[in-house]
């Protein structure tokens, strides 16, 4: 009987109905999900979700080849309909209150106001400009009359699937309890498999870096996922030893497959003249070292200032910029009084906010290096961004890093200044160093979102094989 493929996205789902990017392991799910809409079309792929409605619902997975790229607004319109945001409903001059939904509405209150009125000064005061804000909320009323994609009509999965049918969760689930119990339902009831794509178990092993009960969601997610979960993906070796390790502990051990992610970056289709910040403009201006990835503490930021303070003070090279790009997270407060203190290392440092995806391929392009000396990662989508743009880096020996960096990078001790700094002035005085290991880069076969979907793939035929055997 022929297979259909469920690939869950309800954190898609739930990202998207605030946010106004798509997240790494959000990335990896809709990379993988195309791709196999591609290899057995809409009739047997599609996309599941835990809806509004309380309802686990699915629909054909081809709507996604309607966005050119991983638009976050198109999302979020083909989960939520009219009532989508557009862009976050997050308007000039009102970012800070992003997460603090009262307050935006009564200042989103006082700034029409002000536009009625045609005040101009009053919007200058805060940042930005009226003819700014006009031009979003004619873009917001373009959004609404103008949908992105079509939406499809919406099934139940619990009406649709079959025996030997698969649900894939590739993102994270955790603390959605009503899911968890449909995918039980779908194992018991109806013969389903169902497989997780674990990406790391820092909430556990690491719970330093983690904000509220939020090691404890994941924690109690994971254990209770052996009850409906026959067997598990792993996103690196690394992240499969740890797994197994906290299974094996619990008593509920389970086969673990190994699908490693790409080294790859997903370009989007740069015009003649991009679109970019004043900001990412400046910083194409002279050289820099780009360091890509959510700003909080697991990253090290802090060691990795401190690498580049130690260099700046030795006198004994030339400093690029240091540019951190992406999104504000966790404990990330020191880092931060730490550059204000020390206003920015006399300019050295520079942080962009959430770049596009446009900017962000320009950063990657125009850099020397990148750097990415994490104390703990699943996997470091990161590096192979860089190596894949032909651009070797500094990266920690430690976790699953080096299964991405191969022998094309320059490795380091995570939690020694000195390590970090000494890998970072060999790549910007050696440009002899820098350049060989570019070559190897281009003499390596870079793992692509199509190689993940064969492996994928090949874990689907395992598992029916077996099955056929008893």
């Amino acid at each position: 009987m022929t297979q259909t493929y469920f690939f869950d996205v309800t954190d898609i789902m739930d990202y998207v109905r605030t946010e106004t990017s798509v997240s790494g392991i959000q990335r990896v799910s809709l990379a993988v999900i195309t791709r196999m809409i591609a290899r057995f079309g809409s009739e047997r792929v599609k996309i599941a979700f835990w809806s509004e409605k309380g309802r686990y619902e699915a629909l054909d997975a081809d709507v996604l080849l309607q966005m050119d790229d991983f638009d976050a607004n198109a999302l979020a319109y083909l989960f939520f309909g009219e009532k989508a945001r557009w862009g976050g409903e997050i308007a000039p001059s009102l970012e800070r209150y992003r997460t603090r939904p009262f307050k935006r509405g009564v200042y989103r209150w006082v700034r029409n106001f002000h536009a009625t009125l045609g005040n101009d000064r009053h919007f200058k005061k805060k940042g930005t400009s009226l003819s700014d804000w006009r031009n979003f909320h004619a873009k917001r009323r373009e959004f609404k009359q103008n949908p992105p994609l079509e939406r499809p009509k919406a099934q139940l999965v619990h009406t649709i699937a079959k025996p030997g049918d698969w649900v894939i969760v590739m993102g994270a689930v955790f603390g959605q309890d009503k899911l968890a119990q449909a995918l039980a339902d779908l194992k018991s009831q109806k013969g389903v498999g169902v497989t997780i794509l674990i990406h790391d178990l820092i909430p556990i092993l690491a719970p330093e870096h983690m904000h509220g009960g939020f090691s404890h969601r994941f924690d109690r997610w994971l254990r209770q996922s052996a009850s409906y979960c026959q067997s598990y993906l792993a996103n690196s070796i690394y992240t499969k030893k740890d797994l197994k390790e906290f299974l094996e502990k619990e008593g509920t051990p389970r086969p673990i497959k190994v699908v490693p992610l790409a080294q790859y970056f997903e370009r989007p289709a740069l015009s003649d003249d991009p679109q970019l910040s004043a900001q990412i403009k400046d910083v194409l201006q002279n050289p820099y070292v780009l360091v890509v990835g959510t700003m909080e503490t697991r990253k090290n930021l802090m060691r990795l200032a401190l690498a580049w303070e130690q260099l700046s003070l030795s006198g004994e090279i030339e400093m690029p910029r240091l540019v951190f790009a992406g999104k504000q997270n966790w404990h990330r407060q020191d880092f931060n009084n730490w550059l204000q203190k020390n206003q920015n290392l006399g300019g050295l440092i520079e942080v962009i906010d959430r770049p596009s995806d446009t900017e962000l391929t320009m950063l990657y392009e125009g850099c020397l290096f990148t750097a990415m000396v994490s104390e703990f990662e699943g996997w470091g989508l990161p590096v192979g961004e860089s190596l894949s743009m032909g651009k070797t880096g500094v990266v920690s020996d430690n976790t699953s890093m080096p299964e991405v960096g191969g022998d094309m990078v320059e490795y380091c001790d995570p939690y020694d200044v000195g390590s970090i700094a000494e890998a970072c002035q060999k790549l910007i005085q050696d440009p002899k160093h820098r350049s060989m290991l570019e070559a190897r880069i281009r003499q390596n076969k870079l793992r692509t979102w199509d190689d993940v979907t064969e492996d994928f793939v090949q874990f689907f035929e395992d598992e029916a094989s077996q099955k056929e055997a008893g």
